[in-house]
């Protein structure tokens, strides 16, 4: 079997997560299977690069692309916000996390990867503490 068939094999395999409606807001990130601890449910996800805007500089996008960016990305204290290079169409399934005060996944160390913080069962849904992307 060639190389790129099996990493797409193997990329499946580690496959935990999909989307679906949420008791919490909307739409959520679900366990397709049990997660263990200590692992990047998102693993093969995209890493991408971050570009630091302040707000005034997206004034001008279309209103419902600007409603997105503020959805989906942290606004800082200073009034500035991140966005990945890619933009919004090169967005991952762990952008959909939703907020909980006790989050059953955290951002890693490097800022770019999650870590499950305990066995996540089937079913359940993936949560992480926005208040962790705030810049410190």
């Amino acid at each position: 079997m060639q190389k790129a068939k099996q990493d797409i094999l193997k990329n499946l395999e580690n496959t935990y997560c999909r989307i679906r409606t949420s008791k919490i807001n909307g739409v959520g990130v679900f366990a397709i299977k049990d997660i263990p601890k200590g692992i990047n449910p998102f693993n093969k996800a995209k890493a991408q690069g971050w570009q630091k805007f302040k707000i005034s500089e997206l004034r001008f996008l279309d209103k419902e692309v600007f409603k997105m960016v503020e959805a989906f990305f942290t606004i800082q204290k200073d009034n500035t916000i991140y966005i990945p290079k890619g933009g919004l169409n090169e967005m991952n399934i762990s952008y959909i996390m939703n907020d909980s005060f006790k989050p059953n996944v955290k951002m890693a160390k490097d800022e770019v990867n999650f870590i499950t913080l305990r066995k996540i069962n089937k079913g359940e849904e993936l949560t992480v503490s926005y208040e962790t992307y705030l810049e410190k």
